[in-house]
């Protein structure tokens, strides 16, 4: 039988956000709000802690990330999208982060040339919300899965 997340340990609890890209500060925040009515509470509360990181605990997940594979496209093509990231975590301090899967280099190279337009401010918002989004994702997939 599937046990909710929301009942699970602490310990447990702690392990299952770290998996799903939690920083230590933003799952202290969430643990310290224990207990949950159920796993869509847990849900809404990771959501709000992830919409509330400070700059840097934002930079510190979103640097946690991996860099997006890069499996399909053409050598030269997958040059520049590694290239393009690069010129991302360097303008921004980060790594690019994205909710929408890229599966060719072509993609994910106009993907991050677009956001390498943005302004710091702006972009900080939008990845904040590609990770908040991809955090959700890997904690459904999780409670779906128990």
């Amino acid at each position: 039988m599937k046990r909710p997340l929301c009942t699970a340990s602490e310990r447990r609890l702690r392990s299952a956000l770290r998996q799903c890209g939690l920083t230590t500060a933003a799952v202290r925040a969430v643990v310290q709000q224990r207990p949950f009515a159920d796993d869509g509470a847990l849900c809404a509360v990771v959501d709000e802690v992830l919409i509330r990181l400070d700059d840097r605990e934002l930079a510190r997940a979103l640097s946690a990330e991996p860099e997006p594979v890069i499996d399909e496209g053409a050598d030269d093509v997958r040059k520049a999208a590694m290239l393009a990231l690069r010129l991302y975590r360097d303008r921004f301090g980060y790594a690019y982060v994205s909710s929408i899967a890229a599966p060719t280099a072509d993609e994910l190279l106009m993907r991050v040339r677009i956001r390498l337009g943005n302004e710091p401010a702006p972009e900080g918002r939008a990845a904040r919300e590609h990770l908040r989004r991809l955090v959700r994702d890997r904690l459904q997939t999780l409670m779906n899965a128990e």
